[in-house]
Formats: C-alpha cells, structure tokens, sequence
C-alpha cells in the first residue's frame, strides 16, 4: 500500500504554493529523507533563500498530515512550498519508507498494541512501570543536636540501608541514570534499582538546596561565624524555608531523629498540643509553687520555629514562640519554681494562660479558692480645666476596685487580672502624652491637640472604659456631630450649577465659615459656641475634596453656596459622599450624562443607512450632550463608524443651524463623499482651493455642512471671525494635541455652541494631548497644564467619563474577524551588521561624552539623531549610506513574506515611516513583477480616495503606505496582511495602520506583522516601549511615549550604556 499519491499532495495545498513546490522538486532542491524509527518522522532540508528543515510524520499518512518547516511562510500560514517539495520526494521514494515504517512498527508497537487489546485499552507498563527492577528504600536522618542549624543524612539500599557518605554526587548520579557504589558488595544500578517517586521528589529539593548552598557559598561564609552550621558532603543542611516541606515528606517515607547520642525511629509532625503536665500548688511558705516536667529529650529550634521533643516535631503558634523558648530554657534547668505573693496575681493572669496553651495545668484546690476571676469593667473620669485635660483611672473587677498605678495587695486572694484590655488603656493614656502626678493624669493642651484628644484620643478610650464626662467637655464636643446634607440646583440658562449646604441646627452664616474653612482644608471648626466641629469626617472630607476638583475660593462661596458650569455634573454626584437633594432638572441632567443609551431620540430622516446598536448609542451620546450645550471625543475604535455617527447628530440638528467639519487636509473629500452618500439632501461644501474659492464657498448661505483642513483653517482663520456655528467637529483631533501651535489656537477660536473631536487615540504620547483638545472642545473642564499634570490617573479619567465614549472593535463587533498580531525577527547581513556595530560603538562613546559634557537636555537632540541612524541601519543602510551595494536582512525578509503571502492568495499593507524605505521596497517589487498602489504624505486626497476604491475592487494585492500618512481616514478592507517594516514609537500609530484593514465590512482574518531586527536597539525600544504604557492605559486607552519625550535612562536603556 502507497503512504500517499502526488495528485493527493496536490488536493491538499493552495495551487500556487503547490505549483512553486513542484518546480522547487524538479530543480533538486530536497536534500537526503533521514527517517526516525521510534517516532515515524522523515526529515529533510530544503533549499530555498536559506535552506530549511522539514519534518512530515509518515506514520499518520495517508490519513493524518502532520507537517512542519521552519521557514517565515509556514510559521504564518501553516503551509508552505518546501513542505510540497519534500512530500513530493517522499512519493517518490515511499517504497524504502514503507520498508522503514514497516521495521520500525514491528520493533515499536506490535507488543504494545497487542497488551491493549488483552487489558481493554490499559498497557501493562503503565501498571507496573519496571518489572523486575528491586526498590531502592532511602532512609533520612534528621539531626536536632544543633538548635540553629537541622541537618539530614541519607541512608540507601535494598535489604539493608548504607551511609551515603557524598548525598550531591549520589543524587547526580541517580539524575544522570549512572551507578552509584556504596561498599564492595553493594552498588546501586538504574538497571536493577527503582526509586519511589515520592523519593525522587525528595532528592530534587535536596540536591536544589546543595546547589544552592554552592552558590552562595562565600557570601555565607562571610556572615555566618559559626562553621558548625554549613552543609558537607555527608549531611545537607536545611535552610529554614524548605524544612517543614521536607520534614513532612520525610515522615510520610522513612525518618530517623536524632538528638545528642539518642536517635529516635519513626519520627512524626504533631498537630495537637504539647504532653506537658504542670502543677499548681502550695510551698511551705504559703507562696504559689510551679511543679515542671522533665524535658531531657527536647530542643527548641528559633531559626525553624519548631520543637523536637522525645522524636516529635511540634510547629506551635507563632504567638507563642518567645514564651516556648524562654519556658523551656527554664524546664531544663528546674523542676520546679516559687512565686512571691505580690507576683502571683500577675503570675496567674499572665503566664498561666500561656502554660495552658502548651499543655495541661493542674492547680491545687487551695489556689482554686483563692483565684478570684470576673470582667474588667474600666472607668475614666475627664474634666477640662482652663487649658488642662485631668482625668482618673480606675479599674472594676466584680466590685474589687483596682488602681493601675500601684501594685494591688489583697490577703489570701488572686486577682486574675486582663491584662491585654489593662494594656490597651495605658498604651492610649501614654501614646496621648498624659503624665501621672501621684493624684491623677494631666495634660496641657493647644487649641489644635485639644482637638486631637477630644475626636481620637476620648474615642478610643470610649471603646475600651465608662467615660464620665464633666459638663466642661460636654460643652465643647458632641458625640452626635452635625452632618452635612448637599443641594444641587440648575440653572439651564445660564449653563451653571448652585450647590448649597445645610447643617442642622446651624444658620446660612455660619454655615459658609464652616464651608471657607474645609475649603482652608483645616481639621476642625471651632463654632461660636465654643465647640469643635470635626472637619475630618467621610462627609466634609469628600466636600473638602469636590472644593478642591471644582477649584472653588472662598471668595466664591456666596452665603453658603457655589456656583459651577453644568458639565461639572457627574463629577459633582460621584463626589459627595454626604446627603444630597437634587432638583428635578439635575436628577435629568445626570440621567442623560450616565446613560446615554437610555435616552430616546429618534433617527433623524433623511439619512440613508443602516446603523447598528453602538452606532445609534453613540449618537444618543451626541445628542444627550448637545441638548445642554456641551461638548466630548467620540474615542471609538478605528472602523467603528464615528463619521457615520457624526453625521447621523449633525443632521438631527440640521434645522437653519449650520455646522463646521475640521479634518486632515487628506480627509475633507472623503467626508464630502460620506455626506452625499448617507445624508444627500445635505448640502456638504469642502473650503479649500485658492483663497477667493474658499471665501466664496464660506460665504454660500445655502450650505449645511462646511468641510475644512486644520492647515487650511489656520489660514482663513480672519474668515471665521464673525461666523457663528451650531456645532464644531473635528476629525483626528490628535492634530491639535499640541496646545501651543497655531491650528491648535485657531480652532480655539472658533465660535461653535457645541464642540466635539474625533479621535481613535487621543493620547498618543501623553496624557498632555488629552489636555489639549479638550481646552479646545470644552475649556474650563481641566485646570491648567502645571495642575493637571498633578492630577491620577484616577482622577482624570473620572473627570473625562461622561464626555468621552470608546468603544473597541472586539467589544461591539462580535462578527469581527480575529486579529492575529506577531513578531518576526530578522537578523542583519554581514555588511548590515559591521556597519551598524561600528555606528552603534561611535554613538555609545559620542552619547556618554554629551551627557557628562553638556548634560541631557542640551545634547538631546543630537543623541536623538543618532539613534534614528540606527533604526535606519536596521531597516537598509542604503537610507543615508549613497553608495552602499551590500544586502538588508530585513529587506529580505520582506520579499520572502511578500512572495509567500501572495502564493497564498492574500492582499498586503506594507507601512513604513521612512518614504525612502517604501521606495527602495517599491524597487524591489518591480524586480520581482509584483503590481501595487504607493501612498505618502504628498498624495492628493482625490487620488487617495481613487486608489483605496481600486484597491478594495481586486486592484493589484500590495499596497505601500507611509505610516503617518495613511494611518488615518483609509478603509482598505480587502487586505488581510499588515506588515509593519519598522518599529513605530507609538505603538498606538501602528494599532490606526492595522486599522485600516482590520475595520468594520472586514470579512478575513487580518494578520499583524512586526518586522523586528534580532540584536538591535529595535528590540530594546520594543521593550521600552511595552513598559510605558500603563499610564495611558489607566486614563483611556494604550498609548506610549515618543521619541521627544525620552528620558536620559530611556536613552541609556535603549544603547545599553
């Protein structure tokens, strides 16, 4: 029987992958079939651009292809030409594989299919792995003599159990499967021997440990002094954190003790409480007599937490462990101790307890009469006189009445005293600075620690005794507080908010003092009774906070209330953690702002498309923050349509209003065409051309919509001085990140009600950017850019929530094909790699002269420079070298996934930020014969659109587009390959470039890759980069830092100086 035909081969692979394999067959690229008897696999090389191993497991044909190369086109596709060439051979030359098959199936698997046949499926060998073999028993002996230091021996063999005298070379040689000799007449085998496995797991922590110690050896011996603590070849000593691990084993197996010249077989973990028995009695001179155990065979072990008593082990509580060592010192010096009266009420209160949880406590029946024990009941007596706090102490036992300052006596008695409540008192007594006088505690204080001691101090003293409490103190402080309750009207017309407070019982007047005072951020108010008014509660700690967001004065806070802008809201609400009473008009306002889902406005007619459920949220969104004036980024993901919603809201607010669209210089035709597409009774007019064009399209009293580029706006921007707009959009806002440029100032200017961007990153670099377009859209909301830089993350993102709305691909489009990203690593050639380690060593010596010479910030720019000359490198040298005539590993790369991906039938984006770069890879696809589109910076936006048309119609399958030119306003969802050439610094640009394909009407898989040069400062930047972006991430969406924002340690990081 054949293992498989060629017309099979040929069913099984694309007809261009097979056609390219075939020829690869007939021009005798296939090297030698090698075939692996146990496992079935023929390997062979195939030479291609590099030759490349492939393996095809013949056992499972025909009915199973199990493949593999390790060539770039079958890492991405699972199919590749050397995969037919091979196949091909193995057609050709089954007759000797068969042969081979045919040996190798009767030497491998007869035996073992017929044992599954006669057990039901179950082989033998799994029951009983090595027949025959004899079981090694291993032996572990713990020695305890050292209280600092456990140490374990092993002991081996069959019938009787020998010293290993080096337990490291032992455990090598059991790992290595070599013979270990004991003594002349006994030596282990791997041949004859088995070792439990439970064992075996023993002696990979125990030779971990060894190795360890080896390590660390001469730092060890530098700290310790006492040598009597390090392993040698015979015994291992067991670090603290590996002992009750291994002890716990070891008694489950064979574990011998030993202590001094006493060994004790079997040893075992107790869990329960020590055998200790004491007794409590009498002396003859009537004092309290302790009779102790003997504990001859017992050590305590400080560094392992543990007692060896009599061959057990007892792990005790942590609690007791200062007491254990301090008992047992003295059990083995006594057996027996005498208590003074005086000491045996804080005898029997204190130490007897500890005993009881060590063991059992026998007291006489005369101590028993004697032992009085009932509840502490702790008294405090406070008075204020003038500046001084006095107070008294008293301690209640059933009517026993205690001072705590002196030794209480009470004849043929025993106090059983609780001493952990009497600790707790007088550790607050002496943390509050009280003195004793002889007659009573006293402390003078400021107005500012009277306070203190009146909201903590007495509160905590309150959880613990009775306080009585003079009419002094009740005057000024109430254990009943005022709590503040919060109003909050609107005043739509004004666009404003008025908060106002209330306290009961307090009038408006002194309501705004206590109001000016949280703004001052003190702690307390004194009020004009006299007494203090805590600051420090959840409620005025929250007020204290909202002042501080909403930047209120005091100079602000008219008789009691504060006026603030509407878009403050939702900020306000989640805020204040007082009681609050809103208007109906608020109560509506922050409906539409914290749902906007929920909000009902009906499609506007006239607009000619299907919108999904986002989509029609979104435009919820548009429309709930119109209706008060306001204002957001509409953050979607790239491809989710935030062209189709904007358009969708600028028509619902189409009656006599007209709107102003701002967008790249790229873009304003596209959403001309949008508009003629989804809204044609809509009269879209794009304001560009010559300057008295653009004045005559402005001036059009019949236009809706007017369409404009930032550069072009910054132009005419005397034009819009007196016009007025419904609504201002601007697209790819991230134009204006930039505060301080100009497009940015004239978009400020412009005069618009409402104002929103839109933006699928509006932090690309940092969270600045999210500054700056929003002191275009809503001014007011952020405080300036020193403060705002101050601000968490938290904090802004919670500011920014009902004005921003982001949804991503993966969340809403769940008929969205997969993204599948990966990361190629190409290696430089010979030439690449001299030129870019001589540059790399000049920029290394060049950087660390200009950062000790003229200091980071005056040298950046020229460090900078550098390192763009490396990535350059890395992408071909040919972009700055003239005369280079060497090779480009990553070039190569290139055209081999290029030529892989077309085989397989797929449509590329090729993206590069370097335009020098896309024109040598253009010269490189001509060579080769492949058509495609070009698009960079200087490509009108007509042509663009005409291009992206013929490109999604079948139009050629590559198109090359420079980075930050097309990263924005292209849908090219026919393709299905991304190729990133080289590594962005913002990775959020390359994320817009995947976008182009991976959108909305994407019916394909779209496969990311990422051309990264192995041994490079590519590499480094990527992991810098990944790194950077949790900041960003934490606000609004990933993002990372830009070339111009390096650090000085960046910089170092990425030329690992």
């Amino acid at each position: 029987m054949a293992l498989i035909q060629k017309n099979q081969v040929a069913d099984m692979f694309h007809p261009t992958i097979y056609r390219r394999g075939r020829e690869y067959y007939f021009q005798g690229r296939v090297g030698k079939l090698n075939f692996e008897h146990g496992s079935g696999i023929c390997r062979t090389y195939v030479e291609g651009t590099h030759s490349y191993l492939v393996e095809v497991n013949v056992s499972k044909l025909p009915e199973n292809v199990a493949v593999y190369c390790d060539c770039p086109a079958f890492e991405q596709y699972y199919e590749c030409k050397h995969i037919v060439a091979a196949m091909l051979e193995i057609c050709e030359k089954q007759d000797e594989l068969l042969q081979a098959r045919g040996r190798s199936y009767d030497r491998y698997h007869a035996a073992a299919d017929l044992l599954q046949l006669l057990d039901g499926g179950t082989s033998v060998q799994q029951i009983i792995p090595s027949f025959g073999k004899k079981r090694l028993k291993i032996e572990y002996h713990c020695d305890f003599s050292n209280p600092q230091a456990l140490f374990a021996e092993l002991r081996a063999g069959v019938d009787h159990a020998y010293v290993v005298r080096d337990v490291g070379e032992f455990i090598e040689h059991i790992k290595g499967g070599q013979e270990h000799p004991f003594t002349k007449k006994f030596t282990y085998s791997p041949e004859e021997h088995e070792i439990d496995p439970a064992d075996m797991a023993i002696l990979d922590e125990l030779y971990l440990i060894i190795e360890n110690e080896k390590l660390y050896a001469e730092g060890i011996k530098s700290y310790y002094v006492n040598p009597s603590i390090y392993s040698t070849s015979r015994s291992v000593m067991i670090p603290p954190l590996f002992a009750r691990p291994l002890l716990e084993k070891w008694t489950d197996r064979h574990a011998v003790g030993k202590l001094g010249s006493r060994t004790f077989a079997g040893i075992r973990i107790i869990e329960e409480e020590f055998p200790f028995q004491y007794e409590l009695g009498k002396n003859k001179e009537n004092d309290l007599e302790l009779l102790l155990p003997n504990i001859e065979n017992a050590v305590y072990m400080g560094p392992y937490d543990l007692v060896f008593l009599n061959g057990d082990i007892y792990f005790p509580q942590p609690d007791l462990l200062p007491f254990i060592e301090k008992i047992l010192k003295i059990q083995t010096k006594n057996s027996k101790i005498s208590i003074a009266k005086d000491q045996a009420d804080a005898f029997v209160s204190e130490v007897l307890p500890r005993l009881e949880k060590l063991g059992t406590v026998r007291v006489a029946e005369k101590v028993k009469e004697q032992i009085i024990q009932v509840p502490l009941t702790a008294k405090a007596y406070i008075d204020l006189d003038g500046d001084t706090i006095k107070a008294k102490l008293e301690y209640d036992y059933g009517g026993l009445t205690v001072d705590p300052f002196y030794q209480h006596e009470e004849p043929g008695k025993i106090l059983i005293r609780d001493v952990e409540k009497e600790k707790e008192i007088m550790t607050i007594i002496e943390n509050a600075g009280m003195k004793y006088n002889g007659k009573e505690l006293h402390l003078q204080l400021e107005e500012e620690e009277l306070y203190e001691f009146l909201f903590f101090i007495l509160p905590a003293l309150g959880e613990r005794c009775e306080l009585f409490l003079t009419n002094n103190i009740r005057r000024i402080v109430s254990l009943e507080q005022p709590v503040p309750k919060t109003n909050v009207e609107t005043e739509e017309s004004a666009g404003l908010l008025e908060i106002s407070f209330q306290l009961e019982g307090i009038d408006d007047e002194e309501i705004a003092d206590i109001m000016r005072t949280a703004i001052e951020k003190k702690r307390f108010y004194r009020m004009r009774n006299g007494a203090f008014l805590s600051l420090e509660t959840d409620e005025f700690q929250s007020l204290q906070e909202l002042f501080t967001d909403l930047r209120v004065s005091k100079e602000e806070l008219e008789e009691g209330s504060v006026h603030v802008p509407i878009f403050r809201g939702v900020q306000i609400d989640e805020a204040l953690r007082t009681k609050k009473q809103y208007d109906p008009a608020f109560k509506r306002l922050l409906d539409h702002l914290k749902k906007p889902e929920e909000q009902i406005y009906p499609l506007p007619e006239g607009l000619k498309a299907s919108m999904r459920e986002y989509q029609k949220t979104g435009y919820q969104w548009f429309r709930s923050l119109s209706e008060y004036h306001l204002g957001g980024i509409l953050a979607d993901d790239m491809g989710l349509g935030k062209t189709l919603q904007s358009i969708a809201y600028l028509l619902s607010e189409q009656e006599g209003n007209r709107h102003l669209i701002v967008a790249p210089a790229s873009l304003i035709y596209n959403w001309q065409s949008e508009w003629n597409k989804f809204a044609p009774s809509v009269r879209a007019v794009v304001v560009s051309g010559t300057r008295e064009e653009r004045e005559k399209a402005l001036a059009l009293q019949d236009a809706d919509v007017y369409i404009t580029s930032y550069s072009t706006l910054r132009q005419d921007i005397d034009l819009y001085k007196n016009e007025q707009f419904h609504t201002l959009i601007l697209d790819e806002a991230q134009f204006i990140k930039n505060y301080t440029t100009k497009s940015a100032a004239a978009v400020r200017s412009i005069r618009a009600s409402r104002k929103f961007a839109l933006s699928g990153t509006p932090i690309e670099n940092s969270v600045d950017e999210l500054w700056g377009i929003f002191q275009a859209i809503m001014p007011g909301l952020f405080p300036g850019l020193k403060d705002f830089k101050k601000l968490e993350p938290e904090k802004i993102s919670q500011i920014i929530k009902p004005f921003i709305l982001r949804r991503l691909k993966t969340d809403v489009l769940k008929e969205l094909p997969e993204k599948i990203e990966s990361t190629h690593i190409t290696e430089l050639s010979k030439e690449q790699k001299e030129l870019y380690l001589g540059y790399l060593q000049r920029i290394q010596e060049e950087t660390a002269a200009s950062l000790q010479g003229e200091g980071f910030q005056k040298s950046r720019m020229k460090i900078l420079a550098g390192i763009t000359r490396l990535r350059q490198l890395c992408c071909h040298p040919s972009l700055f070298l003239e005369n280079y005539e060497g090779k480009s590993g990553k070039l190569e790369q290139l055209m081999e996934t290029v030529e892989a991906s077309i085989e397989n039938g797929k449509k590329l984006l090729i993206f590069s930020q370097f335009t020098s770069m896309l024109e040598i890879i253009q010269q490189e696809l001509v060579k080769a014969g492949y058509p495609h589109f070009y698009l960079n910076g200087q490509t009108p936006s007509q042509e663009r659109l005409r291009m992206s048309e013929q490109f999604n119609n079948g139009e050629k399958a590559i198109f090359l587009i420079s980075l930050k030119a097309g990263g924005t306003g292209l849908n090219l969802t026919a393709a299905d390959t991304v190729i990133l050439y080289d590594l962005w610094w913002n990775p959020a640009v390359e994320d817009q470039a995947a976008g182009r394909a991976h959108r909305f009407g994407q019916k394909n898989v779209v496969q990311v890759i990422r051309l990264i040069t192995k041994g490079t400062i590519e590499e480094k930047i990527y992991q810098l980069q990944q790194k950077k972006r949790e900041l960003i991430e934490q606000v609004i969406q990933p993002g990372e830092t830009m070339l111009s924002s390096l650090t000085e340690d960046d910089i170092k990081e990425i030329l690992s100086m």
